[in-house]
């Protein structure tokens, strides 16, 4: 799988715009400044307020006799270069939030929790992160479920081997613990030198530094996201846990619709379970014979989708899915919804 890495087209203008105006500061007020590092819209943000404040003062210093006329020009620049960044910005957040709503969608389908697990760690790919890791918790219990590496599915079945061998527990020992605490997403930096991670899982990502968010379900925290950039060679940021925090409130709320539906099909096993053991008649009971796709939709119905939510779920339009109801409660003999998914989950068939 290859991932798209996205590059504004302003940037390396708003680049070259901010190192003229280090440049030209540097000259005014005779000293060299260090421009912004790549990927720190904050250290530029912090720099051009600096310089601003400098430029003021060189021009209130009646002893420095300043270049009135250069210093003006360069407040002028600072602060049209600050509205650049102000727009790149905002463009950069709607990116980004653009991104986690696709990887939100490619969750629809999934059959399951076990299913939507393993979703979820690819589509944290599609949102730009080298590695992705979706686990589960309860209480003190860790449990690492789906790594995603691009490119690498050997490494990513190394590395889960790896921290399920490590037996994580969330006693206030790891940076995790926090974040199951707080439910609050955060960042971890300096890793492999942190003491505050699983170590023989740091050592074999040789990881610098990621992002990570809790998953919640119904208010209570029951799993945790994990993100890096580490074949992109830069650290997590702001925005990483920024998007991962998106992404992890879309998976909580699919992890309620998914373990609804395995209640379902739990049920509906016991139900036959039952009926089967109870059932004196030589012959089995004859059970209405739906399609596949028919199942799909029963199922969906016994989990309390709408029409609307049954077509999006299952990437068909709404009139297929009313058509698909109708044979249904055809099959099953059944007056209406709430007939045919009793029907369904007993098994049997009214006559």
């Amino acid at each position: 799988m290859t991932i798209e890495t996205r590059t504004p087209s302003g940037d390396a203008t708003l680049g070259a715009e901010l190192a003229a105006v280090v440049t030209e500061a540097s000259e005014i007020l005779g000293r060299r400044i260090q421009p912004p590092g790549a990927h720190s819209p904050g250290e530029a943000k912090r720099l051009l307020t600096q310089l601003w404040d400098d430029a003021v003062a060189a021009l209130s210093d009646t002893t420095a006799r300043a270049d009135i006329q250069r210093t003006t020009a360069l407040l002028a620049r600072i602060r049209a270069t600050e509205a650049d960044l102000a727009a790149s910005d905002a463009a950069g957040s709607a990116t980004h939030l653009r991104m986690a709503a696709q990887a939100i969608a490619r969750l629809h389908g999934a059959r399951g929790v076990d299913d939507l697990l393993r979703r979820a760690a690819e589509a944290m790919g599609a949102m730009g992160f080298d590695r992705a890791l979706v686990s589960t918790t309860e209480g003190q219990r860790w449990h690492l479920h789906t790594m995603f590496v691009v490119d690498d599915k050997p490494w990513a079945d190394a590395i889960i081997a790896a921290g399920r061998e490590s037996s994580p527990t969330l006693d206030g020992h790891l940076v995790e613990s926090d974040i199951v605490q707080r439910a609050r997403p955060g960042l971890v930096f300096d890793v492999q030198h942190n003491p505050r991670v699983i170590r023989p899982l740091v050592e074999m990502t040789r990881c610098s530094s990621y992002a990570v968010a809790p998953l919640t379900m119904n208010g209570t925290v029951v799993g945790l996201v994990h993100g890096d950039y580490y074949f992109q060679r830069r650290e997590a940021d702001a925005t990483a846990r920024a998007m991962l925090a998106v992404f992890a409130a879309g998976l909580g709320h699919a992890l309620t619709g998914a373990s609804l539906l395995d209640g379902v099909t739990a049920l509906r096993t016991g139900f036959d379970r039952l009926a089967g053991s109870f059932d004196a008649s030589p012959s089995p009971v004859e059970t209405p014979a739906l399609s596949t796709r028919e199942r799909d939709v029963v199922e969906l119905l016994a989990a309390g989708r709408a029409n609307r939510q049954i077509a999006r779920e299952l990437a068909i339009s709404e009139a297929t899915v009313k058509t698909h109801i109708t044979h249904i409660l055809r099959k099953l003999g059944a007056a209406n919804r709430a007939e045919a998914v009793a029907y369904w989950l007993r098994g049997t068939v009214v006559r």
